[in-house]
């Protein structure tokens, strides 16, 4: 009786290690919690994201969807803005890392991607239109709409752009805030 309590015991000490080291390196379960992704991902839907190919260091690209950490300001107003650091601010965080919140959006710019939106709410990369923006959908003024993408940073969008706190807002996210990829 005792070895076999012993045996169950050592079983789930080795599911947790291997659960641990899935998530560390392989896999990332990651739940979305709002409506900035859909249509493309609907609320409380479950997406199994790639952490291998961010501890690879492969290439990012655009129009991938990438889950990156929260900045520690969402929304930078128009006295705060300076056009010299379109980088999303972080604050050093004594916290695991696991437990803090992620966002899931799409690519839009790499560096040196010159990202445009316009009064008429169309979107541009390097003067090419690629869809549309809606300025100001959510009753702010986004400061991030005509920027160059610094490098070792990327320009990140919601597909609902209506309803997405992203880029726009915060400004570029470091390649290195970047958990996995979709």
């Amino acid at each position: 009786m005792k070895s076999q309590i012993f045996k169950i015991i050592w079983i789930i000490i080795i599911l947790f290690g291997l659960y641990i080291i899935g998530i560390s390196l392989f896999i990332y379960p990651c739940i979305t919690d709002g409506m900035s992704m859909f249509p493309t991902i609907a609320p409380n839907e479950l997406k199994l994201t790639n952490r291998w190919k961010i501890i690879t260091h492969k290439e990012l690209r655009r129009d991938d969807i990438v889950v990156f950490e929260e900045p520690t300001i969402l929304y930078v107003s128009r006295e705060d803005f300076n056009k010299d650091n379109v980088l999303a601010q972080y604050e050093q965080k004594f916290d695991i890392n696991i437990f803090r919140k992620r966002y899931l959006k799409r690519i839009i710019g790499l560096p040196q991607d010159h990202i445009e939106i316009t009064a008429n709410n169309e979107l541009y990369r390097n003067g090419e239109k690629i869809g549309y923006a809606n300025r100001n959908a959510i009753d702010m003024e986004f400061m991030y709409i005509d920027i160059i993408v610094p490098e070792n940073s990327v320009y990140v969008m919601g597909d609902n752009r209506r309803n997405s706190t992203d880029s726009r807002s915060f400004g570029c996210i470091p390649i290195e805030k970047i958990y996995s990829i979709l």
